[in-house]
Protein backbone atom coordinates (compact mmCIF):
# COMPACT_ATOMS: atom_id res chain seq x y z
CA UNK A 1 0.00 0.00 0.00
CA UNK A 2 1.30 3.68 -1.26
CA UNK A 3 0.32 6.24 1.26
CA UNK A 4 1.11 9.69 0.48
CA UNK A 5 0.80 13.07 3.45
CA UNK A 6 0.16 15.46 1.03
CA UNK A 7 -1.35 18.86 1.65
CA UNK A 8 -0.29 22.31 -0.41
CA UNK A 9 0.73 24.67 2.83
CA UNK A 10 4.70 24.01 4.78
CA UNK A 11 4.04 23.53 8.51
CA UNK A 12 0.54 21.20 8.23
CA UNK A 13 2.72 18.32 10.08
CA UNK A 14 2.88 16.04 7.09
CA UNK A 15 6.64 14.92 8.27
CA UNK A 16 6.00 14.52 11.38
CA UNK A 17 2.76 12.16 10.98
CA UNK A 18 4.29 10.25 8.14
CA UNK A 19 7.49 9.64 10.65
CA UNK A 20 5.38 8.07 13.20
CA UNK A 21 2.78 6.49 10.59
CA UNK A 22 5.97 4.44 9.26
CA UNK A 23 7.10 3.52 12.74
CA UNK A 24 4.22 2.45 13.91
CA UNK A 25 3.48 -0.03 10.47
CA UNK A 26 6.95 -1.03 10.63
CA UNK A 27 5.41 -3.19 13.86
CA UNK A 28 3.27 -4.42 11.86
CA UNK A 29 5.02 -5.26 8.57
CA UNK A 30 7.80 -4.29 5.79
CA UNK A 31 7.85 -0.40 5.13
CA UNK A 32 9.99 2.34 3.55
CA UNK A 33 9.31 6.03 3.37
CA UNK A 34 10.08 8.14 -0.05
CA UNK A 35 11.52 11.75 1.21
CA UNK A 36 9.41 13.72 -1.96
CA UNK A 37 10.50 17.11 -0.25
CA UNK A 38 13.27 18.78 -0.64
CA UNK A 39 14.03 19.68 2.98
CA UNK A 40 14.66 15.83 3.58
CA UNK A 41 13.40 15.95 6.95
CA UNK A 42 11.90 12.90 6.86
CA UNK A 43 15.73 11.56 5.88
CA UNK A 44 17.50 12.42 8.57
CA UNK A 45 14.63 11.21 11.21
CA UNK A 46 14.82 7.59 9.33
CA UNK A 47 18.29 7.26 10.00
CA UNK A 48 17.93 7.62 13.72
CA UNK A 49 15.00 5.54 13.84
CA UNK A 50 16.75 2.82 11.84
CA UNK A 51 13.61 2.57 9.03
CA UNK A 52 14.60 2.72 5.26
CA UNK A 53 14.10 5.64 3.41
CA UNK A 54 14.75 6.68 -0.22
CA UNK A 55 15.03 10.50 -1.16
CA UNK A 56 13.12 11.05 -4.46
CA UNK A 57 11.75 14.97 -5.44
CA UNK A 58 11.19 14.26 -9.37
CA UNK A 59 7.94 13.77 -10.58
CA UNK A 60 8.70 11.49 -13.23
CA UNK A 61 11.25 9.09 -10.17
CA UNK A 62 8.13 9.07 -8.34
CA UNK A 63 5.66 7.93 -11.02
CA UNK A 64 7.70 5.36 -12.35
CA UNK A 65 9.14 3.74 -8.55
CA UNK A 66 6.15 4.20 -6.41
CA UNK A 67 4.75 0.79 -7.42
CA UNK A 68 7.86 -1.44 -7.74
CA UNK A 69 9.12 0.21 -4.12
CA UNK A 70 4.75 -1.10 -3.10
CA UNK A 71 6.00 -4.60 -4.18
CA UNK A 72 8.97 -4.61 -2.45
CA UNK A 73 7.34 -3.32 0.66
CA UNK A 74 3.98 -3.83 2.87
CA UNK A 75 3.87 -0.05 3.36
CA UNK A 76 5.43 3.06 1.64
CA UNK A 77 4.88 6.49 3.21
CA UNK A 78 5.30 9.12 1.01
CA UNK A 79 6.46 12.62 2.60
CA UNK A 80 5.24 15.16 0.58
CA UNK A 81 5.78 18.57 -0.13
CA UNK A 82 4.73 22.01 1.15
CA UNK A 83 3.07 22.42 -2.30
CA UNK A 84 0.91 21.81 -5.09
CA UNK A 85 3.70 21.16 -7.54
CA UNK A 86 4.36 17.99 -10.11
CA UNK A 87 5.62 16.04 -7.56
CA UNK A 88 2.39 16.23 -5.04
CA UNK A 89 0.55 15.40 -8.49
CA UNK A 90 2.79 12.52 -8.85
CA UNK A 91 2.62 11.25 -5.40
CA UNK A 92 -1.32 11.66 -5.75
CA UNK A 93 -1.19 9.75 -9.26
CA UNK A 94 -0.06 6.39 -7.47
CA UNK A 95 -0.75 6.19 -4.20
CA UNK A 96 -3.58 4.06 -2.85
CA UNK A 97 -4.43 6.55 0.48
CA UNK A 98 -3.66 10.24 0.81
CA UNK A 99 -3.81 11.39 4.34
CA UNK A 100 -4.06 15.36 4.27
CA UNK A 101 -3.09 16.90 7.71
CA UNK A 102 -5.00 20.51 8.50
CA UNK A 103 -4.42 22.76 10.81
CA UNK A 104 -7.11 24.64 12.41
CA UNK A 105 -6.48 27.85 11.00
CA UNK A 106 -7.36 30.42 8.94
CA UNK A 107 -4.41 30.41 6.67
CA UNK A 108 -4.37 26.54 6.66
CA UNK A 109 -7.73 26.06 5.86
CA UNK A 110 -7.72 28.18 2.72
CA UNK A 111 -4.94 25.74 1.61
CA UNK A 112 -6.86 23.16 2.24
CA UNK A 113 -9.27 23.96 -0.07
CA UNK A 114 -7.21 23.84 -2.99
CA UNK A 115 -5.69 20.67 -1.69
CA UNK A 116 -9.13 19.69 -1.76
CA UNK A 117 -9.98 20.47 -5.33
CA UNK A 118 -6.33 18.97 -6.57
CA UNK A 119 -7.78 15.35 -4.95
CA UNK A 120 -10.94 15.69 -6.68
CA UNK A 121 -9.18 16.07 -10.07
CA UNK A 122 -6.97 12.87 -8.92
CA UNK A 123 -9.99 10.97 -8.56
CA UNK A 124 -11.63 11.77 -11.49
CA UNK A 125 -8.61 10.92 -13.74
CA UNK A 126 -7.96 7.75 -11.81
CA UNK A 127 -12.04 6.42 -11.37
CA UNK A 128 -12.04 7.09 -7.99
CA UNK A 129 -8.47 6.45 -6.61
CA UNK A 130 -6.83 7.56 -3.89
CA UNK A 131 -9.09 7.29 -1.10
CA UNK A 132 -8.88 10.31 1.03
CA UNK A 133 -8.17 10.97 4.69
CA UNK A 134 -8.69 14.57 6.25
CA UNK A 135 -7.41 14.98 9.52
CA UNK A 136 -7.49 17.65 12.18
CA UNK A 137 -3.82 18.25 13.43
CA UNK A 138 -1.94 20.51 16.11
CA UNK A 139 -5.31 21.03 16.98
CA UNK A 140 -6.79 22.58 20.62
CA UNK A 141 -10.08 21.33 22.71
CA UNK A 142 -12.53 23.39 23.04
CA UNK A 143 -11.53 26.16 20.94
CA UNK A 144 -13.90 27.95 18.42
CA UNK A 145 -10.54 27.12 15.66
CA UNK A 146 -11.54 23.82 16.07
CA UNK A 147 -15.00 23.52 15.98
CA UNK A 148 -15.03 26.31 12.68
CA UNK A 149 -12.65 23.75 11.48
CA UNK A 150 -14.71 20.47 11.69
CA UNK A 151 -17.81 22.13 10.07
CA UNK A 152 -15.33 23.59 7.53
CA UNK A 153 -13.98 20.27 6.45
CA UNK A 154 -17.07 18.19 7.02
CA UNK A 155 -17.67 16.28 4.19
CA UNK A 156 -20.70 17.79 2.97
CA UNK A 157 -18.20 20.26 1.86
CA UNK A 158 -15.41 18.77 0.66
CA UNK A 159 -16.46 15.45 -0.42
CA UNK A 160 -14.07 13.43 1.82
CA UNK A 161 -14.33 11.62 4.91
CA UNK A 162 -12.83 13.95 7.95
CA UNK A 163 -11.84 11.54 9.97
CA UNK A 164 -12.64 11.23 13.53
CA UNK A 165 -9.21 11.21 15.75
CA UNK A 166 -7.44 14.14 15.79
CA UNK A 167 -4.08 14.99 16.74
CA UNK A 168 -3.69 17.36 19.79
CA UNK A 169 -0.94 20.41 19.80
CA UNK A 170 1.50 18.67 22.21
CA UNK A 171 5.11 19.72 22.68
CA UNK A 172 6.15 15.87 22.93
CA UNK A 173 4.58 15.31 19.29
CA UNK A 174 7.18 18.40 18.06
CA UNK A 175 9.88 17.14 20.15
CA UNK A 176 10.01 13.72 19.52
CA UNK A 177 11.83 14.27 15.87
CA UNK A 178 14.78 15.91 16.99
CA UNK A 179 15.26 13.81 19.78
CA UNK A 180 15.88 10.85 16.77
CA UNK A 181 12.80 8.87 18.23
CA UNK A 182 9.08 9.32 18.03
CA UNK A 183 6.63 9.47 21.57
CA UNK A 184 6.42 6.01 21.91
CA UNK A 185 9.81 6.17 22.38
CA UNK A 186 9.57 8.80 24.92
CA UNK A 187 8.43 9.24 28.59
CA UNK A 188 5.72 10.36 30.44
CA UNK A 189 1.91 10.64 30.41
CA UNK A 190 1.88 13.37 27.26
CA UNK A 191 3.59 11.01 25.47
CA UNK A 192 1.49 8.45 26.50
CA UNK A 193 -1.48 10.24 25.41
CA UNK A 194 0.00 11.35 21.49
CA UNK A 195 0.64 7.58 21.42
CA UNK A 196 -2.80 6.80 22.12
CA UNK A 197 -3.73 9.68 19.48
CA UNK A 198 -1.24 8.33 17.14
CA UNK A 199 -2.50 5.04 17.70
CA UNK A 200 -6.26 5.61 16.66
CA UNK A 201 -5.72 8.00 13.82
CA UNK A 202 -3.80 5.52 11.73
CA UNK A 203 -6.16 2.82 12.95
CA UNK A 204 -9.13 4.83 11.11
CA UNK A 205 -6.91 5.87 8.03
CA UNK A 206 -6.27 2.16 7.67
CA UNK A 207 -10.07 1.97 7.28
CA UNK A 208 -10.43 3.99 5.20
CA UNK A 209 -7.66 3.18 3.05
CA UNK A 210 -9.85 -0.78 2.38
CA UNK A 211 -12.88 1.20 1.76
Amino acid sequence: MIIGLTNQKGGAGKTTVAGHLAYWLSQRGTVIVVDADAQQSSTNWMKDLQLPCKTMIDPDDLFDELPTLAEQYASVVVDGPGSLSETTKAILSRCDLALVPCKPAGLDMHSTSKMVRILRQARELRGGMPNVGLFLNQAKKGTVLLKDAQRALDAKNTGFPLLKSMLFDLQVIADAPGQGTTVWGLGGATAKRAAQDFEALFTEALEVANG
